[in-house]
């Protein structure tokens, strides 16, 4: 069942009242509408030291490759999450919203380019998260918010840790559950969009 059958804005509404209701906050929210493609709103909850930022419109299609010559009804569907220190996001002038924006581009990037994401996936952005920041990527993970269930189709909240340059180019090799792997071992602070890259020698 499309979501065109399902109605888009039950779907989208019904996403919306599981993510408040796990995160018990009420959101402030922007819109940001790409040529050809239907608005991805972008909601954020401040939890203190913390913000969440999730998507919110990427779910209306599943997610199909690029190389498929239809949309495959029973793809997966999900949005996108990203978590930042208070201290690095607190504010326009700070990045928050390119940080936005990055996140609503993500979210239209199935839709423009038939990006499938998947648990492990490194994007690279190709430019900063926000300005002055070394990450120019992110690591597709799991997420600690729950999937949501709407009718027969089920939602995904996947979450987005940021990666840098060099990151980005050494997982390549490597893989990136080795970068997970370096990343623990030196503790990384991965809600601070200012960090440096992980020593990789």
């Amino acid at each position: 069942m499309g979501s065109s059958d399902l109605g888009d804005q039950a779907l989208l509404a019904s996403v919306e009242r599981s993510v408040r209701a796990q995160l018990g906050l009420e959101p402030a929210r922007a819109s940001v509408t790409f040529l050809g493609v239907e608005p991805i709103e972008v909601l954020r909850f401040d939890l203190g030291d913390e913000r969440v930022h999730v998507s919110l419109g990427m779910c209306r299609r599943p997610m199909t490759g690029a190389d498929a010559s239809v949309v495959a009804a029973d793809g997966p569907r999900a949005e996108l999450s990203i978590t930042t220190k208070t201290a690095t996001s607190h504010g326009a002038s700070d990045g928050e919203d390119e940080l936005w924006r990055r996140l609503a581009i993500l979210a239209a990037a199935p839709t423009v380019e038939g990006v499938v994401y998947r648990d492990g996936m490194a994007v690279d952005l190709g430019e900063p998260l926000v300005s002055g920041s070394r990450c120019t990527g992110v690591l597709v993970t799991p997420s600690t918010l729950a999937p949501i269930r709407f009718a027969d189709v089920e939602v995904r909240i996947l979450h987005l840790d940021p990666m840098t340059a060099t990151e980005l180019a050494w997982s390549r090799v490597h893989g990136t559950r080795a970068l997970r792997g370096r990343w623990a071992e030196q503790r990384v602070d991965l809600l601070d969009l200012r960090r440096s890259a992980v020593s990789l020698g």
